[in-house]
Parts: structure tokens; sequence; C-alpha cells
């Protein structure tokens, strides 16, 4: 395989794409989250239970999503995939309400963010790391 090869105009793109989709990750997991929370208190057979089962899968990746971290935003897209297909059997049936296609639609959008969150995650890494900075302590001063 060929590794790219990354100059220092590189890094601040690439850095920038991670921090959207980190950000979008975020704010659908949150999304996803609440939605969850709000949905179970709302809804008639909503229930305690219901929600940790819902929820505590998805709060498992958030310190990894916080700290940026590409092989959790590539475990987390694994286990949106479980999601997005149970809340597509949810939104066909006939009794589908509107949290079925909002959480179908939070899940399509969290999908590509979370694999492109860890893909420029890695390649700014790779960028930063073929381009260290000089720092002070490799000054000729002698």
């Amino acid at each position: 395989m060929k590794i790219p090869q990354y100059s220092t105009a590189d890094i601040a793109p690439l850095t920038h794409r991670h921090r959207v989709a980190r950000w979008i990750t975020l704010c659908c997991l949150f999304a996803l989250l609440a939605l969850f929370g709000i949905s179970n208190i709302i809804e008639p057979h909503g229930s305690l239970f219901r929600a940790l089962v819902q929820s505590v899968p998805l709060l498992l990746f958030v310190p990894g999503v916080w700290i940026a971290h590409h092989r959790t935003y590539s475990w987390l897209c694994f286990v949106i995939l479980f999601y997005f297909t149970a809340f597509v059997v949810e939104a066909m049936s006939p009794f589908a309400n509107f949290s079925d296609y909002l959480a179908t639609a939070l899940t399509v959008v969290l999908f590509p963010a979370a694999m492109m969150a860890s893909r420029w995650r890695q390649h700014s890494r790779l960028a930063a790391h073929q381009n260290p900075e000089p720092s002070a302590n490799n000054s000729c001063d002698q």
C-alpha cells in the first residue's frame, strides 16, 4: 500500500476537516442520545430500561470521540449500522412516528461523519508526523 506524502500546507486543511467532522459526529451522537431520552419519557410504552438499552452502547463511544481517537470513530460506524437497520425497520412500519424518521436521519448523517473523521484524523496525524515542526531544542546555539 502506498503511503501518501504530505507537506506542511496539507496539515491545516486536514485538521480543519477533522474538526468539522468531529463536531458533526458529536452533535449527531448527542442528538441521538437526547432523542432516546425524550422519546422514552413521552411515549406511553417507553421505560428507563429501554432508554438504557438504547443509550449505553452509544455512551461508551463518547469519551473516545471526545478525545478524537480514530479507532473509536471506526467502531462507532459499525455500531451505528445496527441502529440504522433498526430505525429503518421502524420507520417503514405502519406505526412509524416522527422520532423514527429523525433517528434514521441522524444515523445517516452520523455514519459518514464518523467515517470521514476517522480518516481525516489518521491523515492529519500522518501529515504532522511527516512534517515535524522545528522546536527550540533543535537550534544551533552553541
